[in-house]
């Protein structure tokens, strides 16, 4: 995965047989390249490609939700660097989309006539709405055991930078969703604004986010459901701890506890060191954290896995409807 600029050197060329969808999430950028591959046995689609930058959108929302000048220089510094992988693609397969942080921005006109001059397509800016249900796409048409569990209910979370979604649907429909304000860079802005792990700044976060769940977590409660994935990094990163620790890959209560109080023990941010952990999730691990330990309270969730899926693989279903994502 480039984390890089590129050079126009350095781009592969692409052609009519690749697909590119553009997620300007409120943490990280991502660019994702995929390729259709079409066999007697029917139509496939592999990602050949993958650009990631941590742009941190979120973090430049000042007290009146505008975006500062930083922040909006970050992101279209980024889209330059992606706009070198899109020239070959043609327009129609690309699909290019923000989320929450640019929901939110009042000035988000200014980033969007910028960003017109740099993208071959205009940005679509999804509704918390929209968001929730292409992430439910990303997760069904990605799901391993789709044919047993086409009647089973599914319960989907995503904790973003600015927002969190979460859906509750059976096989590849979505029946409940929502979108809420919660976030892990807006939240660790709050929080844990000194970088310090005190157990105080935990539990003001952790009952922050309860407070904004528990508005709708009954409605969930009643709908109910037969197994809970989730899919954004705070979820990877706990996955890949108890890879580490050659554990089943199933998240639980416990575990969130016990990485909590591993968190509060190693004092600041900066000196998270937790085997397994990769370097860049360390920076928004602890208000992460603080959302799923309120969601899996809130929702009374026993254990939850991670999807392979999300909102990409969601925008590529609707690009490619007829392929199967590999």
């Amino acid at each position: 995965m480039s984390q890089n600029q590129a050079s126009p050197k350095a781009i592969p060329q692409y052609d009519d047989s690749h697909y590119a969808v553009v997620d300007l999430g409120s943490n990280s950028f991502h660019l994702q390249i995929t390729q259709l591959i079409t066999e007697p046995t029917g139509k496939s689609i592999k990602t050949v490609n993958k650009v990631k930058q941590k742009v941190r959108l979120a973090a430049g929302l000042d007290n009146n939700n505008y975006l500062t000048d930083e922040a909006i220089t970050r992101g279209l510094t980024c889209l330059k660097n992606f706009s070198l992988y899109l020239q070959t693609i043609p327009v129609t397969n690309i699909r290019i989309v923000a989320t929450a942080a640019l929901r939110i921005a009042k000035n988000n006109q200014l980033f969007f006539d910028a960003a017109k001059k740099i993208l071959p397509k205009e940005i679509k800016l999804l509704s918390g709405e929209q968001e929730a249900k292409t992430i439910y796409a990303g997760v069904a048409h990605t799901a391993t055991n789709n044919k047993q569990t086409s009647t089973a209910k599914r319960l989907v979370l995503d904790i973003g930078g600015a927002s969190t979604e979460i859906i509750v649907g059976v096989g590849c429909t979505a029946k409940k969703v929502v979108s809420l304000d919660i976030g892990c860079v807006s939240f660790i802005g709050k929080y844990f604004t000194d970088g310090r792990l005190q157990q105080e700044s935990f539990s003001h976060c952790i009952a922050a986010a309860t407070k904004v769940i528990s508005t709708i977590a009954e409605q969930f409660i009643q709908l109910g459901w037969q197994s809970a994935v989730g899919s954004s990094g705070t979820m990877q990163a706990m996955i890949e701890i108890l890879n580490e620790r050659k554990q089943a890959p199933i998240i639980t209560l416990a575990l969130l506890n016990e990485i909590q109080q591993t968190l509060i023990a190693c004092q600041t941010i900066n000196e998270i060191e937790i085997p397994g952990l990769r370097a860049d999730r360390k920076a928004i691990l602890a208000s992460g954290l603080s959302i799923l330990i309120a969601l899996f309270e809130c929702l009374h969730i026993k254990e939850l896995r991670l999807s392979r899926g999300a909102l990409r693989e969601g925008l590529l279903f609707e690009l490619v409807p007829d392929a199967k994502i590999i």
